[in-house]
């Protein structure tokens, strides 16, 4: 029995290591990201701020310390955001905005109203993700009714951000739940375990009879 518990010891303390590694791997080195805004043309104001906190609001899911919100984004490198949003297809301009800033991803889009009806609008356009360490661009085709915008900008967030490695996401409590079971269960097999060994070896039976010296 003593043979079989350090080889499950083992295998016991690696997975509760990398459960918890599962969380923190991304702790070590976090990923910044650069959101350079949106710009928007022929759309009514109360509809291009929507959509401006749309595309704003598909960050909420990492760390606040890792992204580089538009606003920021036009304080410390103005000058490569403008070049950027006139012209999104040269990839130095997106290199640019991400040395200045210091972010290995930067984001960034243009759309515009195109429905011939007055009553609605066609959202069209597209948004990039840029890779600052592979120098290249991803870019992402919008052509929906506004009213589907909340969809599609869930679309987007899931395959742009979601998906962006070694993003630092704060652990949910289900997550740190799950760690804190594997624990648990873990101490109880252990302890179950080194118990069975202890009742075999001492059952004080078949033993030789203790000697005085």
């Amino acid at each position: 029995m003593k043979i079989l518990i350090k080889p499950i010891a083992i295998i016991l303390i690696n997975t509760i290591l990398l459960a918890q590694a599962k969380i923190v791997s991304s702790s070590g080195k976090p990923i910044k990201v650069a959101y350079a805004g949106v710009k928007i043309e022929n759309m009514e104001s109360w509809a291009e701020a929507e959509l401006q906190n749309k595309f704003k609001s598909i960050f909420n899911g990492l760390n606040p310390s890792q992204v580089i919100l538009s606003e920021e984004v036009n304080k410390i490198a103005k000058a490569q955001a403008d070049s950027l949003f006139l012209d999104m297809i040269d990839i130095k301009s997106f290199q640019n905005l991400a040395e200045k800033t210091g972010a290995q991803y930067v984001f960034v889009g243009k759309f515009k109203n195109v429905s011939p009806d007055e009553s609605r609008i066609m959202v069209q356009g597209d948004f990039y993700r840029y890779n600052a360490a592979l120098k290249s661009s991803f870019r992402y085709e919008v052509l929906k009714y506004y009213e589907r915008m909340n969809d599609e900008t869930a679309v987007i967030k899931k395959q742009l951000v979601d998906s962006i490695p070694n993003a630092a996401k704060p652990a949910s409590a289900r997550q740190l739940l799950i760690v804190f079971s594997v624990i648990l269960l873990a101490g109880f097999l252990f302890m179950s375990l080194t118990g069975t060994d202890v009742w075999a070896e001492g059952d004080g039976q078949g033993g030789p009879q203790p000697t005085e010296n």
